[in-house]
């Protein structure tokens, strides 16, 4: 039996069966790590860890369990197997992360001797960094992927023998940063990832917490649900029944219904953001329903005039024909800010000549000033704020490839209860596997340039690259016309750079801006970055990493 007390926050996975639906999607690419060493930091009380190994069948799985008193009724089993592969280690929880110490106890061969070149198919890595938090705690999720970022552009770590895969469980609010779902949750270090690393959710427990996150753009995710949809079916990828979501359900039941093939995207629908009371409405409606009829309310029934929650029924309801209303507006400014950028596409076409290119900035300025006319006067303060939420999803998500790592999914992630684990809270598993070669490699300095500027500029990921002035005087004027990403609206930039947030920085955007900034030979250096009030009030608010 657990003991318990020595691991109150740990969290482990207790279901068999999402175990093997969970390893049912990751059967064909696991069969390439048939026989190598399995290092399995915090395996717990090892259910997923057996099952894992008589798949794999490795040549050694190495149990690097901190807590191994407090689960040796559990794990003790394991070892004590006919023929064993499994080495139970009761290191400290610093020297598990040690790949050094690993070789230095004979366990691991001189990750060197590997060709940096290749994929490193000898190691398999299980991580669990599923804890209970206590308030003011750091995620321990995102320190360790900062940490194996940086060891990936180093090739240090456990990357100095090459690119090592990692399957990882974590509570979903730390995945929701890592892979966000939309951009206004992107932060400097899913850019770092980004740069790195490929990550699939393999499963998730996001709908049972959906109502806690933002809603992206519900056009976009229908899209981006009808190409993943496809693609499994092209690939033969199934769900197990009870693990999909709403919106897989939803997609594959238009799929069915769909005689050609291809559904266009859901454009007709008018966007409206969630919002917590939505689903409050929904019930009050069922609870009185007839009681509305026309455009007014019928008059209720004298037990309903002291009712207080028919009233909230009535003030709800005209609530939502408000935001229908304004969400129809904010579709007809989206559609007209589609043809401006499919005509700004048009004027960046090289084989343009110069007399049409002229011809179609003056009418992409011709529309752009209408459409800031319609924006002034029509959608107030709060459609305001929503065109811009929408204009940058849709334009996140039509950069090819998209800019989330979210919408390069192979497949949808299968859905877990909470009850599947114990403590019951939810979490999920990643499927890290490093890039090689590295899209954008950086030295040392320029890595440590690249933190302190992506620090600053997140402070507000709302705001445009005028930030820049507040770092050095003269920044933005200096550095961004080196950067051609930032303008090409064919690599997600704007030939407006005013109208480009934070938020939407593409990584070769960043890269590039390290690398022109590195040349500025006006720019501060490194040291006086880091000592600079900027940087050091940026520090204090908290953003260096958990929120940005």
């Amino acid at each position: 039996m657990v003991n318990r007390l020595n691991v109150r926050s740990r969290i482990d996975i207790v279901s068999p069966q999402l175990c093997d639906d969970a390893l049912g999607r990751l059967l064909p690419s696991l069969r390439k790590y048939h026989g190598c060493t399995i290092i399995d930091i915090n395996p717990g009380v090892g259910l997923w860890s057996s099952k894992i190994h008589d798949i794999v069948r490795p040549r050694k799985h190495i149990l690097a369990e901190p807590s191994a008193s407090a689960f040796a009724s559990c794990l003790e089993p394991l070892i004590k197997q006919k023929d064993s592969r499994y080495h139970l280690l009761d290191w400290r929880q610093r020297d598990t992360w040690s790949p050094d110490r690993f070789v230095a106890e004979g366990l691991l061969p001189a990750l060197n001797t590997h060709d940096p070149k290749e994929h490193n198919r000898s190691i398999l890595i299980l991580v669990n960094t599923a804890v209970a938090r206590h308030k003011g705690q750091p995620p321990k999720t995102l320190l360790k992927l900062l940490d194996w970022a940086n060891d990936i552009m180093d090739g240090s770590g456990f990357y100095a023998g090459g690119p090592v895969r990692v399957l990882l469980w974590c509570p979903q609010k730390e995945a929701n940063t890592v892979l966000p779902r939309t951009i206004q949750y992107r932060t400097k270090l899913s850019l770092l990832l980004e740069m790195t690393c490929d990550i699939e959710e393999i499963v998730g427990s996001r709908e049972s917490i959906a109502l806690k996150v933002k809603k992206r753009d519900p056009a976009v995710e229908m899209e981006s649900a009808n190409r993943v949809a496809r693609q499994m079916q092209k690939s033969g990828v199934t769900i197990p029944p009870g693990r999909e979501t709403e919106l897989h359900k939803q997609v594959q039941e238009a799929l069915a219904q769909s005689e050609s093939e291809d559904i266009t995207r859901e454009m007709e629908t008018a966007p409206m953001r969630a919002r917590s009371w939505h689903m409050e409405l929904q019930d009050l409606r069922q609870t009185f329903k007839g009681l509305k009829q026309g455009n007014g309310p019928a008059k209720p029934p004298p037990g309903f005039r002291r009712d207080p929650a028919y009233y909230r029924f009535l003030v709800l309801d005209k609530h939502f024909k408000h935001f229908q209303k304004r969400a129809v507006l904010i579709e007809e400014l989206l559609q007209d800010q589609s043809q401006i950028d499919a005509l700004d596409l048009q004027a960046h076409d090289p084989s343009q000549k110069e007399p049409q290119r002229t011809a179609i900035l003056a009418e992409i300025q011709n529309r752009q000033e209408k459409l800031r006319e319609r924006l002034e006067n029509q959608a107030g303060p709060l459609g305001r704020g929503e065109f811009q939420f929408f204009k940058h999803e849709r334009k996140a998500y039509a950069q090819d490839p998209p800019l989330l790592m979210w919408d390069h999914r192979s497949a949808e992630p299968l859905q877990a209860h909470k009850e599947e684990f114990y403590p019951a809270k939810h979490l999920c598993l990643l499927d890290i596997e490093p890039r090689h070669p590295l899209p954008y490699p950086m030295t040392l300095p320029e890595r440590d340039l690249f933190l302190i500027l992506t620090t600053q500029v997140w402070h507000n990921p709302r705001a445009n690259l005028k930030v820049l002035d507040q770092i050095a005087p003269g920044a933005f004027d200096a550095v961004t016309p080196k950067v051609p990403s930032l303008r090409d609206p064919t690599r997600g930039g704007e030939r407006d750079l005013l109208q480009l947030p934070i938020y939407r920085l593409t990584p070769e955007m960043a890269h590039g801006l390290t690398k022109a900034w590195s040349d500025w030979p006006f720019g501060p250096n490194l040291a006086e970055l880091m000592h600079s009030n900027s940087f050091n009030e940026t520090l204090e608010a908290g953003t260096a990493l958990g929120k940005n």
